[in-house]
């Protein structure tokens, strides 16, 4: 399940409003999940949504500033966080609050209101009970709602974290999901490993054109396209940092080639190692170099996600 073509964003958001519940709702089954264990995080969405300052900065770039909130889908953007290499990177990611929950939202130039045919997209989070899933996505890769269906009918949908998460050591459980076009029947026919954990991660960040290293609390995030990491020849390891939300995306295969320009893309954490010997990085977003921005876009001036049609057959 590659999520990002090579040099063009993808990220992902969930499906709104009622068609989009009901293209995801299937035969209406509550999907069985592992018991959680002791929680280790009381707010998920602290891990999802990045701080804003009241001048607009982001809370990351100015810690502690007095007034910090969630941005929202209304908030102008006065900074935006782009990938690497520096100074303007290919993409614009923003990880708001928007009407029907968190989401990351991406952009390609010339960074205006949202264009499928640009490779623009998002990702779509709900928050149920202590379980984080990607609900939907949309990016270059394909150009329309792709939904990640199961978490209704018999599986569970795509997994991202728990409340759960350990520090020292992976949780891990197998999930069941697939992976089809918004307003497509629901199936839960694929097993995928995910393992996730917390810990303080150090990330390289570029702050008003100066890098640094930022530590912050962060969620590790792994997805298998099997149910083991011996069987899987792909997986997509993701980090959500504490007031900022997903900062790091990495492919990583046992069959594909890297991606152009990798180096210049990944600089690396103390976590961008193989899972297992055999396995390689292939793609990467670092989504850690922050530029400042003239206030004329916001969350629902972006527009994504576009109307949804109604259920196919």
């Amino acid at each position: 399940m590659s999520r990002l073509p090579p040099l063009a964003a993808r990220d992902v958001k969930p499906l709104v409003g009622a068609a989009l519940a009901l293209a995801l709702g299937g035969c209406g089954r509550a999907a069985p999940a592992p018991a959680l264990g002791p929680t280790t995080i009381a707010d998920p969405t602290a891990f999802l949504v990045q701080m804003r300052c009241p001048d607009g900065r982001l809370e990351v770039a100015e810690p502690g500033c007095a007034g910090a909130a969630a941005q929202t889908e209304a908030d102008p953007m006065r900074m935006r966080r782009r990938d690497w290499p520096p100074p303007d990177g290919y993409v614009a990611q923003d990880a708001i609050l928007g009407a029907d929950g968190p989401e990351t939202i991406w952009s390609t130039p010339p960074f205006g209101p949202f264009v499928a045919a640009h490779g623009d997209g998002g990702e779509i989070y709900a928050v149920e009970g202590g379980t984080v899933r990607i609900v939907a996505t949309q990016d270059g890769g394909k150009p329309y709602l792709q939904g990640f269906y199961g978490a209704r009918c018999g599986g569970t949908g795509w997994i991202l974290f728990r409340s759960d998460a350990p520090t020292g050591r992976w949780a891990s459980l197998v999930a069941r999901l697939s992976d089809l076009r918004v307003g497509s029947p629901c199936f839960a026919w694929s097993s995928a490993l995910t393992r996730y954990r917390l810990e303080a991660v150090s990330a390289p960040w570029i702050v008003d054109r100066q890098r640094r290293e930022i530590a912050r609390p962060t969620v590790i995030a792994e997805h298998y396209d099997r149910g083991s990491i011996a069987a899987a020849t792909s997986m997509e390891r993701s980090l959500f940092a504490k007031g900022v939300g997903r900062i790091v995306w990495e492919a990583w295969s046992r069959r594909a080639a890297p991606a152009a320009e990798l180096a210049a893309r990944c600089p690396g954490t103390a976590w961008s190692t193989p899972p297992a010997p055999g396995w390689r990085l292939v793609d990467c977003r670092y989504a850690t170099n922050t530029t400042a921005a003239d206030g004329m876009m916001s969350g629902a001036a972006f527009g994504w996600p576009p109307p949804i049609a109604a259920p196919g057959p």
